[in-house]
């Protein structure tokens, strides 16, 4: 099965499988080094370990998630001392892509409800990070980021990219991309 980035004949990309298991271990060491970086932080692993459990130790799903839940616990911890949460930095983000968003718009953008979207405008507004505009023969409010906002979205972004850098290192770039571009082919399925 095609499932590594390579050419074909066409011109097009694909996927060969021996580079999707070049993406398997570094996935594998990837959740591997999160735990230990997660579990130096907190003293406990946020993620059970995978290869502990003979079951997971070939499991391309277990992998994922095990990865994007230790991913997600050592990003929320690198922005806990700036008052962040990675679900806010993703909202922070829309609405600077969309000023004058409406909170139900954002809602829709995150797929959340409409009690989840109203609830995390609300406290992004009581830390100061967004502001609401009025929308002109609209009655309803746009979002828009403060100057906090956009600073606080700067340095989360900032931390990400710091923390990628360091979790991804001794990969080379080539693996890299290809991480990257297999991650999104799930994502976006």
């Amino acid at each position: 099965p095609n499932r590594g980035r390579t050419r074909n004949s066409g011109g097009t990309s694909c996927f060969t499988f021996s580079a999707f298991n070049v993406w398997m271990t570094y996935a594998q060491v990837g959740v591997i080094a999160i735990r230990m970086k997660v579990e130096k932080a907190h003293g406990t692993p946020r993620v059970p370990d995978a290869d502990a459990i003979s079951r997971f130790r070939d499991s391309p799903a277990v992998w994922l998630t095990f990865a994007g839940s230790a991913v997600y616990e050592l990003y929320s911890s690198l922005l806990e001392p700036i008052g962040l949460k990675p679900s806010w930095v993703t909202a922070m983000a829309i609405i600077e892509q969309r000023p004058n968003i409406t909170q139900s718009g954002l809602g829709r953008e995150l797929r959340i409800n409409r009690a989840s979207s109203m609830a995390t405008c609300a406290r992004m507004e009581e830390t100061g990070l967004v502001i609401r505009t009025a929308l002109k023969g609209r009655n309803q409010t746009g979002l828009n980021l403060s100057e906090n906002g956009r600073k606080k979205l700067d340095d989360a972004c900032n931390i990400e990219r710091e923390m990628i850098e360091k979790l991804l290192e001794g990969i080379p770039s080539i693996n890299r991309n290809s991480l990257i571009e297999m991650l999104r082919l799930i994502t976006n399925r």
